[in-house]
């Protein structure tokens, strides 16, 4: 009767008054484990004499932020012991629960015995066994039990898990927040696979922890058989430690290490690595010579208060090919960036400070020739619009680049600009810009270009001053049709300068590397940097067409060009944009829903023909189930001064769920030149569930760089959960 609840809230005051009439030591010891209980049942017993409370039918019993349940509960007021049969179950304040159908408790539940106990983790993951006592409010003692991360089958919920831990002993302890065992053997499919006479992990409260991590394995032509075991080191709550040895079979020992610290201000990151290899000859056979290799990579970014930001980037390697060799991950590409930095953003000012280091990695990269800039400052500010919406803004640069064998170069750059837009009562939006470039250089040994000594001239100073005068119109009109909105919009921009403004006393060090596109054709300097203008009177136009709808999707198409007063080879030959009319730049986006994504980007040449001179394509179709994706890269116009060739490469890939814990994935990549062929194959089978993740694969690789050459890569890598 829900009725005895009040009764049974009294009776729990009574219970503790009469725990604190204990003498002397007692007393103390009742004091400090015991606390108030409460309790509710459908009914009840009360002994005064014996001192004792039965209670039957949905007992339910808190004390200490423990909640016990169960139908049957038998508490002794004298010596605080519960005894609890039927449906037992106790939830810890850590969020564990234990179920069996018999518990014996005392102390406030913290110990005692427990018949036939099952317990429920945290991260659902469970534990049973024949007995086990709980000691010290903290350690759960398990005998002949079993743990696993697993769900069990719900058709058959008596079949082994797809991994179980069994130990004749299993020890939960709270405090040390760890699973030991003795005398265990891990199971797959029930089938004893590893014998291990002690084994501990943490529990699912733990978030770091020291302790190894989960091994891979593979092989391939250049290691052979080759195993890491990757080792996790907890130093404190802001920092950590993993060292991951590797042994294989052809080149024997290789030891990675990577420190992680994280602090108020912010965070850092290094990771290196080191080995002893064997040299290798020009087609990739090893010798009997060895020399050292390795890597060196620290990533630190701080915050000085709400407007300050700064930190480092060092990336450094032994040589050119270590990094590919030993798959150690690289977003640099062929060069290694190391940078330090500065940068203060301040309500409309900015304010940056870099240095800069390079590493090429190519065969033709000449240290000599690879410059160090120290310092590099920018600084920009964007005004306040005034009554008409009008703002200054003023740009300014300092760069000063250093070789040890070629062009030194010290560059002082401004630009001060005023742009005023206008809405017209017809929608149309007009923006009209003045602005006032001026640069000073100070070179030694310039050369034609930075990097190669030819045409070499003496030291000098060079200024420039360049004025520009813009206007662009815009005329978006808009339509809507139910849920589908419609956009049009013609663009048109004016852009006047003066010809020329590009010295060969000044030396091209930041606008070797130019790309035309729908990006840059409505710039003012269509060059990434300042060392080059594109100068001249010109005209560009264009128009783009979207459909918006009400979900998200959306579909845009861009098309533009470019018409030139003149001829000029400023921008270079085969770019697209030296001629007096330039090729037709385009950009088409289909995204409708989440199962088609397409981005297609062309450059067409502008005669009758319209010749395709670059061509970019990225696709992914289909749900998360089944997804494709592919790239097509058609590179015919040359990167100005880039020195690259025609490309011409696919790549593609896919990913199918075959089922509910299984899914495939593969990957392709194709250079279709003249003399292309496959770069990369790869294919994998992976096993996911909540306890368990295993992946099978093969790889081949098709790249030859000095000692890197093809090779077929077969790995598998495991994971067990909570066991990381």
């Amino acid at each position: 009767m829900r009725g005895w609840r009040a009764a049974w809230a009294g009776l729990a005051a009574l219970i503790c008054a009469t725990q604190w009439a204990v003498p002397g030591t007692a007393q103390q010891q009742l004091a400090a484990t015991n606390q108030p209980v409460l309790m509710t049942a459908d009914s009840l017993k009360y002994d005064q004499n014996l001192g004792q409370i039965t209670a039957e039918g949905n007992v339910e019993l808190v004390q200490e932020g423990r909640t016990l349940l169960a139908d049957l509960v038998n508490y002794s007021e004298r010596d605080g012991k519960v005894v609890a049969s039927g449906n037992v179950s106790v939830m810890q304040p850590d969020g564990a629960v234990l179920f069996a159908d018999y518990m014996e408790l005392t102390d406030s539940m913290r110990n005692g015995f427990i018949r036939d106990v099952s317990m429920l983790l945290e991260d659902n993951s469970r534990a049973a066994a024949a007995s086990a006592e709980r000691v010290d409010g903290n350690r759960t003692v398990m005998h002949k039990a079993v743990y696993t991360a697993c769900s069990l089958c719900a058709t058959d919920p008596q079949r082994a898990p797809l991994w179980q831990v069994k130990g004749n002993t299993v020890v939960h302890d709270q405090v040390a927040q760890e699973m030991v065992y003795r005398d265990a053997t891990l199971e797959l499919f029930g089938i004893p696979v590893l014998y291990l006479p002690y084994f501990s992990h943490p529990d699912p409260t733990v978030k770091r922890k020291s302790g190894f991590l989960t091994p891979n394995a593979f092989t391939n032509n250049f290691f052979g058989y080759t195993a890491r075991t990757p080792y996790f080191y907890a130093i404190d709550e802001a920092s950590d430690l993993t060292l991951t040895p590797q042994y294989s079979e052809k080149e024997g020992g290789f030891l990675m290490g990577e420190y992680n610290l994280r602090t108020k201000s912010g965070e850092l990151r290094m990771d290196a690595s080191i080995t002893q290899s064997y040299a290798r000859d020009a087609v990739g056979q090893r010798t009997s010579d060895q020399f050292w290799r390795g890597h060196f990579r620290a990533d630190g970014a701080f915050r000085s208060g709400d407007d300050t930001t700064y930190g480092f980037n060092i990336f450094r390697a032994s040589d050119d090919t270590y990094l590919s060799r030993y798959q150690i991950p690289n977003r640099s590409g062929n060069t290694l960036i190391s940078r330090v930095y500065s940068e203060s953003l301040n309500n409309r000012h900015f304010f940056a400070a870099n240095a800069f280091s390079f590493q090429g990695l190519r065969t033709s990269d000449d240290n000599a020739t690879t410059p160090f800039a120290v310092p590099l400052l920018d600084y920009s500010m964007v005004g306040e619009p005034n009554s008409h919406g009008g703002r200054f803004a003023v740009d300014a640069g300092l760069a000063a680049l250093y070789r040890t064998g070629g062009t030194d170069t010290r560059r002082l750059s401004t630009t001060i600009s005023y742009s005023q837009p206008y809405f017209a009562p017809s929608g149309e939006v007009y923006t009209a810009t003045a602005a006032l470039k001026t640069d000073g250089y100070w070179v030694n040994e310039l050369y034609e270009q930075p990097f190669l000594r030819t045409d070499q001239r003496d030291a000098e100073f060079a200024m420039r001053a360049i004025p520009i005068v813009a206007l662009d119109w815009r005329y978006p009109l808009v339509r809507d049709d139910g849920t589908i909105r419609q956009l049009i919009e013609p663009i048109l921009g004016v852009v006047v300068s003066p010809y020329g403004g590009n010295p060969r006393n000044i030396p091209n060090e930041d606008s070797l590397s130019f790309e035309f596109d729908e990006t840059n054709l409505f710039s003012i300097n269509r060059f990434p940097g300042q060392d080059r203008f594109d100068g001249g009177p010109r005209v560009n136009y264009g128009m783009r067409g979207a459909v918006y709808g009400s979900a998200g999707g959306y579909s845009e198409l861009m098309v533009a060009q470019s018409l030139r007063a003149k001829q000029d080879d400023t921008l270079g030959y085969g770019t697209g944009a030296s001629d007096q009319l330039s090729d037709y730049v385009s950009r088409l986006t289909l995204a409708p829903n989440s199962y088609i994504s397409l981005t297609n980007r062309m450059r067409l040449s502008p005669n009758s023909s319209l010749s395709v001179q670059r061509h970019e394509t990225t696709v992914a179709i289909g749900p998360k189930s089944l997804r494709f994706n592919a790239t097509y890269a058609d590179l015919r116009g040359g990167a100005f001064e880039s020195g690259l060739s025609e490309r011409e490469a696919i790549s593609g890939g896919f990913r199918a769920q075959i089922g509910q814990y299984w899914s495939v994935e593969g990957r392709h990549i194709r250079d279709l030149g003249d003399n292309g062929g496959s770069l990369l194959n790869f294919l994998g089978l992976r096993y996911t569930d909540e306890c368990f993740d295993i992946m099978l694969f093969a790889e081949r690789t098709f790249t030859v760089n000095r000692d890197i050459q093809p090779a077929t890569t077969v790995g598998l890598r495991f994971r067990l959960a909570n066991f990381n």
